[in-house]
């Protein structure tokens, strides 16, 4: 193990430069968030700025949720400018991706993203850099995002704010559906329960590195046969791969991302059985699932930003619902016609504020001139 020690630490710093770029690690811990510092730099009236922050408390506030994969157009042309926040549920191991392609180059688009029960004062906010951000998601929970244009800023712009696996699968030309054994399922009649997920792929098929790390062990011991352990120089998880027919990297061995560390078999207490990979990931605090960290999730395509309805208003008798469908809860009736502004708009589904500041979604249908 000290041999390991001393191959180890001194890559961290190299790993820190070249690993998973995806994975953002906060450069500035201890200054200012980025929206603290713009409101003391800002030099207009007071009358905008105060308005600024009112709209984003009140985004931080609403009940508004959406789905794991969506994309919004952004009616930033209102007569007074507003701020939206969607919660979503995130899980250990997801990478949340903010995007607004096309958006002019020296904009400044604010991202909050605050976790379960975070205090909004402590928010380190950030600037969409080159229209995107991607953040890992450290603990299972509903999430948070705020998002909010500079003061005077006037265009319309796509939003995406979607997830993605944070490291790559670790079989080669295998995916969601070669997953068919999960975390937790019971094992040994219920004497333990599964500490990984399984992913089943013909004899040979390659195992592969997840992440840029350093292999720290190899053997064939115990119920996992012939096995790799590969550990990260970013958030220093270890990577588990058991069950292997062969072993293709040793000890003390840095690899990249895709590199094949050996080949899918079923040794271990797995012999007799289908050929398989189980993989597992360790933490300081212990196994985790390592499903959302690998699952693959399709992105929506980039389309043109529509122009800013005509309808001003909605119907007597329109739900609002906290979500862009059916499925979404009716936050309040509105009993009567009211004029809205439209702050943004996904699909046939748009995010509607009433003049007391009440939000939700309505389908195009429910608006009125």
């Amino acid at each position: 193990m000290n041999t390991i020690k001393r191959i180890f630490f001194p890559s961290i710093i190299i790993f820190a430069a070249t690993a998973c770029k995806e994975l953002k690690i906060p450069n500035k811990i201890f200054e200012a968030s980025e929206r603290a510092r713009y409101e003391r730099s800002f030099s207009g009236a007071d009358s905008l700025m105060i308005q600024w922050k009112n709209s984003f408390s009140s985004a931080v506030a609403n009940r508004l949720i959406v789905g794991e994969s969506n994309a919004f157009t952004f009616f930033a042309d209102q007569p007074e400018q507003h701020a939206v926040g969607y919660s979503l549920e995130l899980k250990r191991g997801d990478l949340l991706v903010i995007e607004a392609p096309g958006i002019v180059p020296q904009a400044k688009i604010f991202v909050d993203v605050l976790a379960p029960g975070e205090d909004t004062g402590k928010a380190k906010s950030e600037i969409l850099e080159n229209g995107r951000i991607t953040r890992f998601t450290e603990s299972t929970g509903l999430y948070k995002v705020v998002i909010q244009p500079e003061i005077g800023y006037r265009i319309p712009f796509e939003l995406k704010i979607y997830t993605q696996p944070s490291i790559s699968f670790p079989v080669a030309g295998k995916g969601n559906r070669d997953v068919q054994s999960f975390w937790g399922a019971s094992r040994d009649g219920g004497g333990r329960s599964h500490e990984g997920v399984d992913i089943f792929a013909p004899r040979g098929t390659p195992a592969v590195a997840v992440t840029d790390g350093v292999i720290t062990r190899t053997g064939n011991q115990g119920l996992g046969g012939k096995q790799v352990w590969l550990r990260d120089g970013i958030l220093g998880n270890s990577y588990y791969y058991a069950h292997l027919d062969s072993i293709l990297t040793e000890s003390g061995r840095q690899v990249r991302t895709g590199d094949t560390l050996g080949r899918i078999g079923n040794t271990g207490n797995a012999a007799g059985g289908p050929t398989h990979l189980h993989f597992g990931i360790y933490t300081a605090g212990g196994a985790v699932d390592p499903y959302p960290y690998i699952r693959k999730r399709p992105v929506q395509a980039s389309g043109s930003v529509p122009k800013m309805p005509e309808e001003k208003g909605i119907k007597a008798g329109t739900n609002l619902r906290s979500g862009p469908g059916t499925k979404y809860e009716t936050l309040t009736l509105i009993s009567r016609k009211v004029p809205v502004e439209i702050l943004s708009a996904t699909g046939s589904w748009y995010h509607v504020k009433t003049e007391g500041g009440q939000e939700g979604f309505v389908q195009k249908e429910r608006l009125q001139k």
